[in-house]
């Protein structure tokens, strides 16, 4: 049986067979062991936020998120995980900022908060970055993975369509982490690239792909109803990375179908949300504001004032900082101590990531952070890269493509949101480090094949098994396009 012809990498849609993505080189993929099918768990309850969802349900608070967590990092110690994933550039520099913080907490102006956040958050989601970049392996598990997140992302849709409050003009659940609208939004759109792999690379109308489609149509009306500022600039911002590369027929049907999502979006979203989006572009006087752009306009204000007060703290502790979590203390201590009065609104978070990470751990921990996601950022590029040079390996382009778009998500909305030590980055970064690994080996067994191209497979069983047309043993071929030229 001869395999399909190899297709132009130039475009990008669903429509062009991608040749077989493990039979080049005769790279054999590990087999999954429990720490990857326990890791497949992890990802899903922790980015779903389903003990959240739980306890909202149930009304009983269980700590589900450290027991999973304690149980996948388990697993990846004692059943095949490659610990040695954690000393790659991105986990060095995320064990450096580990330390930094440590560094910082001695001089933080309160010490048990600070032990607090290392303790009860950033240790959390350091653990998840070393769960992912040490249990998957081989680009079938990075697949699976961001399947799983697909998976997530669906499961967090469909929660917010069905028990989804507007609050304040404003879409969210009524509790937890997704109870505030610019994160849901955030959650929505750092997922929604993996729904895009999924539609591009899974084979068959599956229930997954056909929740992924129906996610693609709903997530950015959602992010429009959560009325989030941030989130719709990211969104834009997503939407001409997908779009940019596309064919010009390509463009005018991806055109028509955003325009269409468009109008849906402006008519399901509140009027409080619309006149937030408006604050945006226009400039109106006093007397015409509504009470909800008076409200958007107030939160814009406190937006500025904040960010001004953490770039000052920065100036007054640019090496050690504040302290980690403790810029809204330092800020209410810092206005009492100029000869202001500090009120309620002084006690909020800087809703900005990249000042919080200067003002809390000095300059130097904004260094280590920035260059752990552009170590990220360059993986993805040079994965995309790389895979352009291999037809057999478009799938490869497919999966750098989605993460790279799902870090920008990320760093859009850090720009709006105090993100710093949640497991958002750390997740990623896991991913991104798994996936450069299983590249590096693809692309070993390529360049062992065409050095020796008579030569026999190291596996006769795995050799036996390809079939071509396939993406392994079982699944049959994507139909795919890569998303760039």
């Amino acid at each position: 049986m001869t395999p399909p012809p190899t297709q132009p990498l130039r475009g990008g849609q669903f429509a062009n067979h991608a040749m077989p993505a493990l039979r080049a080189g005769w790279a054999v993929e590990p087999r999954p062991r429990p720490a990857f099918y326990l890791t497949i768990v992890f990802v899903f309850v922790v980015y779903g936020r389903f003990p959240e969802i739980m306890d909202m349900v149930t009304g009983s608070a269980v700590h589900w998120a450290r027991i999973i967590v304690g149980l996948a990092l388990l697993a990846t110690l004692l059943f095949g995980g490659n610990i040695r994933a954690v000393f790659s550039k991105v986990g060095v520099t995320l064990m450096a900022f580990t330390l930094w913080m440590c560094v910082c907490i001695p001089f933080s102006i309160w010490r048990g908060g600070s032990v607090r956040t290392l303790r009860d958050i950033w240790l959390l989601s350091l653990f998840s970055f070393v769960i992912i970049a040490s249990a998957v392996q081989g680009l079938q598990q990075c697949r699976r993975i961001m399947y799983t997140l697909a998976a997530a992302t669906v499961f967090i849709e469909v929660f917010t369509l069905l028990m989804g409050r507007v609050q304040g003009g404003r879409m969210s659940l009524l509790g937890g982490t997704l109870g505030n609208a610019n994160y849901l939004a955030l959650m929505l759109l750092m997922g929604v690239p993996f729904c895009l792999l999924v539609m591009r690379t899974k084979p068959g109308m599956s229930p997954l792909r056909f929740a992924c489609l129906v996610m693609l149509l709903c997530v950015p009306v959602t992010v429009a109803a959560t009325g989030s500022r941030g989130g719709l600039v990211t969104l834009a911002v997503m939407f001409l990375m997908y779009f940019v590369p596309l064919r010009v027929s390509q463009k005018l049907v991806v055109g028509m179908a955003a325009l269409i999502l468009s109008v849906i979006a402006v008519t399901w979203s509140s009027r409080s949300a619309f006149d937030r989006f408006r604050t945006m572009f226009s400039s109106s006087t006093p007397v015409r504001l509504s009470d909800s752009e008076q409200s958007a306009i107030e939160s814009m204000e406190l937006r500025k004032d904040l960010l001004l007060s953490s770039v000052q703290l920065t100036i007054r502790h640019p090496l050690l900082g504040v302290g980690p979590g403790m810029f809204a203390v330092a800020n209410a201590s810092f206005i009492e101590a100029t000869g202001g009065r500090p009120n309620f609104n002084a006690w909020h978070e800087t809703h900005n990531t990249f000042t919080q990470l200067s003002c809390e751990e000095g300059l130097p921990g904004l260094f280590l952070y920035c260059l752990a996601m552009l170590f990220c950022l360059k993986i993805a590029f040079s994965t995309e890269k790389r895979a352009r040079q291999y037809p057999t390996l478009s799938s490869l382009g497919q999966m750098a493509f989605a993460l790279r778009l799902s870090l920008i998500a990320f760093i859009g909305t850090a720009v709006f949101a105090s993100n710093a030590y949640m497991y958002y980055f750390p997740m990623l970064a896991g991913l991104c480090v798994a996936l450069e690994r299983a590249t590096t080996a693809q692309i070993a067994a390529l360049k062992a094949e065409s050095a020796h191209p008579g030569a026999s497979p190291p596996s006769a069983q795995a050799a036996a098994q390809f079939r071509p047309g396939t993406l392994d043993a079982s699944r049959s071929m994507a139909l795919n396009r890569p998303p760039y030229r």
